[in-house]
């Protein structure tokens, strides 16, 4: 191996010596170089792309394409994660372009299922799969299109009906909805989509319906917590109220005072409590005659038998000077018998009331409104230049008034309203400390350019500025002086014996089988005759090789 690479060595040398081989090498090192160059600025000018969104379904990806081909935004997808990459200094311009569009979308597939091809061999177990993955996310999609609703997913739980079972299990459902930063659904809302989801399963009932946040919280009401969302609701409505009353003072405020400088606080102490009432009320005046009948029955003279009931007193009785005791004798002022009957109909006054109480009824208010100096003209100083002065007590009474209109002050329900002026103390925040100079985002874009160029200039200092040189300056025809290791040739030992000083004429040309020692011997002796020109000679070998 050793004797092969010994006799490599100088056909090695040899096809480094020839001139048109050592040209088209120098000619493709200039080529790469320059290539590499250009790659190096292309590099350097390129954007930084950061991601857009991230886990896309190809129906959104293809959607976002679309939209940023139509806007002019360059972009990346990476098919395997999702992901669709803009540039960073068009990241927010892009972001609102999509979401002006409302993009992306779910991605999941709905009733475009169907117009698929089924197969021949489906089975009923997968088409039931896929009707119910379809009912999914078309409920998923109409639960998104809601406002504060960023993504929502939607499970149902449909039971097999059956033949032989006497009653069938209840459907039910699980929404799980992942609301935007800052938002939140309100009561009605969540019972909005609660209905919705009801009412898109055949047999299921609303209170079967679920519904959670992304943070796990419950927000669908349960048929067992009744009391606890009744409380909720309570709280909620108090708190609306409150906050409804301190934006009405902030309004009626803020232009007399200026933006920042009033504080307020409302308490309202609310009765939800339910009070029914029926009552049944006479009038106490004295009572109106409204008819009056009167039946009165008498009978005068009439002769009737009077006695003893028998045989004598039915007799008609006989003429006699003295008549028995038994007989009826009348005379015509008598008044045998006597009947009377009055009906008399009076008006009285009737009241009949039902009351319901209404619910969440005010028992009490309790304001309170601090005020912050007001900024005057400083007396004596330069124009524009104010300080702050407290409120007079004419202001402050001002103040007073306004806010117990604006919050319907009522002294008999026993509201209170305090007003105070107080310098605010302004809330000194720090500076942040400012990030290392390679810590900051802009550095890598600064970074990227320096790079690129530094690159460029290394190529053209080191390696196309010595490759050109070469190109340019190489004698044609001449050998190299290392085409030996330690060996001198015998074109520049001639160069040096050349017009020696000391000689005084041409030397003749010295044979071509001269050994290393006696080429050794004459470049010393031309050393030692003519310094400058061996140093000459040394300088162009340098700048040949160079």
């Amino acid at each position: 191996m050793a004797q092969t690479a010994q006799m490599a060595l100088p056909r090695f040398v040899q096809l480094k010596d020839v001139p048109a081989l050592r040209q088209v090498t120098l000619l493709l090192g200039v080529a790469f170089a320059v290539a590499l160059g250009l790659w190096g600025y292309r590099w350097a000018q390129q954007p930084v792309y950061a991601p857009l969104y991230s886990g896309l379904a190809d129906r959104d990806a293809a959607d976002v394409a679309a939209a940023l081909r139509a806007v002019g935004v360059p972009f990346r997808y990476e098919p395997g994660s999702g992901v669709v990459s803009v540039p960073q200094d068009q990241l927010d311009q892009a972001r609102l372009s999509l979401a002006e569009q409302g993009l992306p979308r779910s991605g999941g597939i709905g009733f475009e299922i169907m117009q698929q091809n089924q197969g021949f061999g489906t089975s009923q177990f997968i088409e039931n799969a896929r009707y119910q993955h379809a009912l999914e996310t078309e409920l998923a999609r109409t639960v998104t299109s809601l406002q504060p609703v960023r993504a929502a997913r939607v499970h149902l739980a449909i039971p097999k009906p059956s033949a032989f079972a006497r009653s069938e299990g209840t459907p039910s459902a699980s929404v799980l909805v992942e609301l935007h930063p800052g938002r939140q659904l309100e009561q009605s809302q969540v019972a909005s989509i609660v209905h919705l989801v009801a009412s898109s399963v055949a047999g299921m009932p609303a209170s079967a319906v679920t519904v959670i946040d992304q943070y796990g919280r419950l927000l669908s009401n349960q048929g067992g917590d009744e009391g606890v969302a009744r409380s909720a609701e309570q709280l909620e409505h108090t708190r609306r109220l409150e906050s409804d009353y301190v934006r009405r003072i902030h309004e009626l405020l803020a232009p007399m005072l200026g933006p920042g400088r009033v504080s307020a606080q409302v308490t309202a102490d609310m009765d939800y409590s339910v009070t029914e009432e029926a009552r049944e009320t006479y009038n106490p005046d004295p009572a109106k005659l409204r008819s009056e009948q009167i039946v009165e029955d008498t009978t005068r003279g009439s002769k009737t038998a009077v006695g003893i009931p028998g045989a004598t007193s039915n007799q008609p009785p006989q003429a006699s000077a003295n008549p028995p005791l038994n007989s009826a004798v009348a005379t015509g002022d008598d008044v045998h018998n006597q009947s009377r009957q009055m009906i008399r109909n009076y008006e009285l006054d009737r009241t009949v009331s039902h009351t319901r109480q209404s619910v969440g009824r005010i028992r009490r208010l309790s304001v309170a409104v601090l005020v912050d100096h007001v900024p005057r003209p400083k007396p004596g100083g330069n124009p524009g230049e104010t300080e702050p002065v407290p409120l007079s007590a004419e202001e402050l009474a001002k103040v007073e008034a306004l806010v117990r209109e604006a919050v319907g002050f009522n002294a008999q329900r026993g509201d209170s309203v305090s007003v105070q002026n107080a310098p605010f103390v302004a809330a000194e925040l720090s500076a942040p400390e400012p990030l290392p100079f390679w810590q900051q985002p802009q550095m890598r874009e600064i970074l990227r350019q320096i790079g690129g160029a530094m690159l460029v200039l290394v190529l053209i200092l080191f390696v196309l500025r010595p490759a050109l040189r070469s190109l340019l300056t190489a004698p044609v025809g001449v050998p190299s002086a290392k085409a030996l290791p330690g060996a001198i040739d015998a074109g520049a030992v001639q160069v040096l014996g050349e017009n020696s000083p000391a000689s005084g004429h041409a030397p003749a040309a010295l044979p071509a089988q001269n050994s290393y020692e006696q080429k050794l011997q004459i470049a010393r002796s031309a050393v030692v005759q003519d310094p400058k020109r061996v140093a000459q000679v040394v300088k162009n070998w340098v700048a040949q090789e160079g």
